[in-house]
């Protein structure tokens, strides 16, 4: 397969060598707003750069990897429809909730197998929690706990476009527990704080935050 990745940040970065290593892909085809970005790191992982993300939709693809930042994900899932490519696309699927659902519906009607970056739902150890919850085999649900620390901030320039604490880091956690239950939230309650580096209040982000949801 000939494979097409836009945005080569941090996320596609990993995401390009992952796909370099996979017997199925014989071509990696990557592209970023920054041109100049995207060839270095075409150089780097030794495959190739697109002039530009309107060429990468051009270059004969089998299917394309958006890793870019989270405001551009609505409109290239639409472009990849458009082009009739199957799209991997990180989370969140959008920035705000009318994308998100214009996307969604959009999806719903195309024949383009369209996913999004959950890839927690494919762990083994999720899976059998999934099991053991929506078969009641180890009894009844109370509560659960959902964690998640980054080792390390993110650099700088990550968290001006990432779309916020809550959409790109605990939408991880939303999803887990919806799927590991089979159980939809009814309704949250959620807040963060700063105590850590100033860049994350500095593009209005927190860098902590807890949040509750009761579920159906």
């Amino acid at each position: 397969m000939r494979i097409g990745l836009v945005g080569v940040g941090r996320i596609g970065a990993f995401h390009a060598a992952t796909l370099k290593g996979l017997d199925s892909v014989e071509q990696v085809v990557v592209a970023d707003a920054d041109s100049a970005r995207a060839q270095a790191a075409a150089k780097e992982l030794d495959c190739e750069a697109a002039a530009d993300v309107e060429a990468l939709f051009r270059a004969g693809l089998d299917g394309v990897d958006i890793c870019s930042q989270t405001s551009c994900h609505a409109a290239l899932i639409g472009r990849a429809q458009d082009a009739g490519l199957t799209t991997f696309c990180e989370k969140p699927l959008a920035s705000d909730l009318a994308s998100t659902l214009l996307i969604a519906e959009r999806v719903v009607n195309d024949a383009v197998p369209v996913q999004i970056g959950f890839q927690r739902r494919f762990d083994p150890g999720y899976r059998a929690a999934r099991v053991e919850a929506t078969t009641g085999s180890q009894g009844w649900i109370h509560t659960i706990r959902a964690t998640t620390n980054d080792a390390a901030p993110p650099h700088t320039s990550y968290i001006p476009t990432a779309g916020g604490c809550f959409r790109d880091c605990s939408i991880h956690d939303f999803d887990a527990v919806r799927f590991g239950t089979g159980r939809e939230v009814v309704s949250v309650f959620a807040a963060g704080q700063n105590r850590g580096a100033a860049f994350f209040a500095e593009s209005d982000d927190i860098d902590a935050a807890r949040g509750c949801a009761h579920h159906g």
